[in-house]
């Protein structure tokens, strides 16, 4: 268990490191919608995408965060707030991609 709960820090830290990069607008965006785009990288709202990816890598962070907390604990209350925190993630996720979807087809 002290190796699952380790694992699950150091992934946690990772993805929170990354968010904070985002978040100030460096490094590489990890994104399918930016990496697989039709219009070439330079044209691309990097902005939204970053935004997108600062969200999604916080919640991820914070995720895996209380992973760790209940691998350590056993507390049963953190198991509630990771699986609000995956509902919330997935809707954004799926949110920004419809918005994406309709933005570009109006244009």
């Amino acid at each position: 268990m002290f190796a699952a709960g380790c694992f699950t820090a150091a992934v946690a830290l990772a993805a929170g490191i990354y968010a904070s990069f985002t978040a100030r607008g460096k490094r590489p965006v990890l994104s399918n919608s930016y990496w697989f785009s039709v219009l070439k990288r330079e044209n691309a709202n990097k902005k939204a995408e970053y935004r997108l990816v600062t969200v999604v890598f916080s919640c991820l962070s914070a995720i895996f965060l209380l992973l760790t907390v209940e691998i350590f604990t056993q507390w049963p209350w953190t198991a509630a707030l990771r699986w609000a925190l995956i509902a919330f993630v997935l809707i954004y996720a799926l949110a920004d991609a419809f918005r994406t979807v309709l933005k570009g087809s109006k244009t």
